[in-house]
């Protein structure tokens, strides 16, 4: 069995693509280790920072954030259930809680990402819509740099909370059963590690803190890199050949890309070929020709940009 898929308007070279099936089935193994692995890791985490806060500090770098945006990847890949031989609701709603996310918001606003790419009624990563308010733009802006996806998580669940459109679809009772979940196994690790370790709460918070924190904004400036600030006035081929792509050119890329599974760097593939492409899967298939290639120095200026509440419909 193969997925593939045709595409009118786009380059030659990325039409009639295919993934083999025993290729995705391979891919399984994953999802079960980063289950086990990642409350193993919180587990161990305050005992490096209370040996050594410097050591701490390069753990909670790698592999937390590895295994941070590790999840979030196979989550999305869980909403598309790319691997067809795992239970993809199961994995979807564990990764989900161990990101403290409430699973009802993925769930429903990732379809308008795809269908709605590189515009502002791209509710996953414009829930507000589009901010006439140059001032209240780069105050959204400057939470999204410096809180990662806590901050756009956040908006999503204010404006899913309040809005006509989500009112048969949102349930509250998705995020208490998120919030008793994301409580009971953190206390329950927690607790463990006090008992095991004699380590105190606060020994035990602020690496936790850190870990949080730094995953959801590398995270997020994974989401930036490749869709952050990109207005596209065109159809939904030309909206997403638009998607940038993070080239490996420096050591500062190849860091971010490996702490990022590589996702930034062939992303416009997901977009154009989403029955087909994943990020499991780099490599296999090339980019088109007119793909937009950035670097962290490119990157920096659509940062400057946000931070100054330019948009590039201005």
């Amino acid at each position: 069995m193969f997925f593939s898929i045709s595409l009118k308007g786009m380059n030659a070279d990325i039409s009639n693509r295919t993934i083999p099936e025993a290729i995705l089935k391979r891919q399984a193994w994953k999802y079960y280790a980063l289950m086990i692995t990642w409350p193993v890791y919180l587990f161990l985490l305050p005992w490096v920072w209370s040996y050594n806060i410097t050591l701490g500090f390069i753990v909670i770098v790698f592999p937390g954030i590895y295994l941070f945006t590790g999840m979030g990847f196979l989550m999305h890949e869980c909403w598309h259930r790319y691997v067809p031989n795992v239970p993809n609701n199961f994995f979807y709603q564990i990764f989900s809680w161990f990101l403290l996310t409430d699973p009802q918001i993925y769930r429903l606003i990732h379809g308008f990402h795809h269908s709605q790419v590189n515009s502002w009624a791209d509710i996953e990563f414009h829930p507000f819509g589009q901010i006439k308010l140059r001032s209240l733009r780069i105050l959204l802006n400057i939470s999204e740099i410096i809180f990662g996806i806590a901050a756009l998580v956040v908006f999503q669940t204010m404006v899913m909370m309040s809005s006509s459109r989500f009112r048969d679809k949102y349930r509250f009772s998705s995020l208490v059963t998120a919030v008793f979940v994301w409580i009971a196994y953190l206390t329950l690790i927690g607790w463990s590690v006090h008992q095991v370790f004699s380590i105190s709460l606060n020994g035990i918070v602020v690496p936790y803190i850190l870990m949080f924190w730094s995953g959801a904004l590398v995270l997020h400036h994974s989401q930036l890199i490749e869709h952050g600030n990109l207005f596209i006035a065109g159809d939904w081929n030309e909206r997403n050949i638009k998607t940038r792509n993070l080239e490996a050119r420096g050591w500062m890329e190849k860091i971010f890309l490996f702490l990022t599974h590589g996702d930034s760097r062939e992303h416009v593939l997901h977009h154009v070929l989403v029955s087909v492409h994943s990020r499991p899967f780099p490599g296999m298939i090339p980019l088109p020709q007119n793909a937009v290639m950035i670097t962290f120095l490119d990157y920096r200026h659509i940062i400057f940009d946000m931070l100054s509440g330019r948009t590039s419909q201005e």
